[in-house]
């Protein structure tokens, strides 16, 4: 390609043209994150970046409809220059509906509001944040380089410049030591911040981590498939009363229907994970292991004979090897890593 782009993007972004901002990320020391590892943080000059426009433009043509600004922190550049760039973006491609990046709360809440304002009028329309949890005491654990008062102060920010604004919250980070503390401090965070969307993003332990480390001293305990649930459930019912959208859009989170308007779908939400606590311990882990096989994303799947007919199939496949049904479903989610 005549352009560079980086590693990642949200799952939201699956479609969007992808433009390098920024390499890398300038923190790159968060305990569960596999990326970025050994590359140094770097901003990407105006000339750079418009010369990649131009050669998508003449790849691309006007199809894109939707940009996302990479790396991990665009918003670390100068806002005169950041502003040309979106505008840019706008420029060549005048069918683009929304322009998309991901910041950090740390940034945010060091930038002025003016600066915002203008960034966001110049045509940034929405921001994805990695919150991940709202309790101090998990941040700590997991070398966010961010506080509380961090993801607050640089939501509200963001907000107040009239950006869309999506948070990112990773149940299970806290392991089982701090799961109370992850759901309820981050249910508070979130209800402080206000943001457009909430996605869920279920911990990952991905191997070469600092995470994976800590999980092999003993120092942080995963959380299991059903413990996890019940610590989203706990975070839902901390969310009673907030306005946001509510995603469960990525393949390792286990009940993927957990998708809703808050506070219109409140009950529903909180009904979907009390319809998985009801289910029969045999049947919670057929679901879990039908969920990582990919042959169910909804309870409801569980209904169809195709499902139970292949779930039968593997029960008697793993019984016969003496083995579990729950160990096998989570030695399946380890390789979605």
């Amino acid at each position: 390609m005549d352009f560079e782009q980086g590693p990642i993007r949200p799952p939201s972004e699956a479609h969007s043209l992808l433009l390098r901002v920024s390499r890398n990320c300038p923190w790159n020391r968060c305990a569960f994150c596999p990326v970025y590892k050994g590359a140094r943080f770097s901003l990407r000059t105006v000339e750079e970046v418009l010369a990649d426009l131009d050669a998508m433009k003449a790849t691309f043509g006007d199809e894109p409809r939707t940009v996302f600004l990479q790396d991990a922190n665009p918003l670390l550049t100068r806002s005169d220059d950041l502003i040309r760039i979106v505008e840019a973006v706008r420029e060549r491609f005048p069918h683009v509906r929304r322009i998309t990046a991901y910041a950090r709360s740390h940034t945010l809440a060091r930038r002025s509001p003016a600066e915002l304002r203008r960034i966001r009028e110049a045509g940034l329309d929405r921001l994805h944040v990695g919150l991940e949890s709202g309790s101090d005491a998990v941040l700590r654990l997991v070398q966010k380089g961010c506080t509380r008062a961090d993801h607050i102060e640089g939501g509200r920010r963001a907000r107040e410049a009239g950006f869309e604004l999506s948070e990112y919250v990773m149940p299970g980070l806290g392991g089982r030591a701090l799961s109370s503390r992850h759901a309820e401090d981050t249910a508070s965070a979130i209800a402080a911040i206000g943001p457009d969307f909430v996605r869920l993003r279920t911990t990952a332990v991905s191997p070469g981590t600092e995470l994976s480390e800590m999980a092999r001293r003993g120092d942080w305990s995963p959380l299991s498939e059903i413990e996890l649930v019940a610590e989203i459930r706990a975070f839902l019912s901390g969310l009673r009363g907030v306005r946001t959208r509510l995603e469960s859009d990525h393949m390792l989170n286990l009940l993927m229907e957990l998708c809703g308007d808050l506070p219109d779908e409140h009950e529903k939400l909180l009904g979907i994970c009390d319809r998985f606590f009801a289910l029969p311990r045999r049947e919670q882990a057929n679901f879990v292991l039908a969920r990582r096989l990919g042959w169910a994303e909804r309870l409801a799947d569980m209904e169809r004979p195709a499902v139970r007919k292949e779930l039968d199939r593997v029960a008697a496949q793993l019984a016969a090897e003496g083995l579990d049904i729950m160990a096998a479903a989570d030695e399946l989610r380890g390789r979605l890593v």
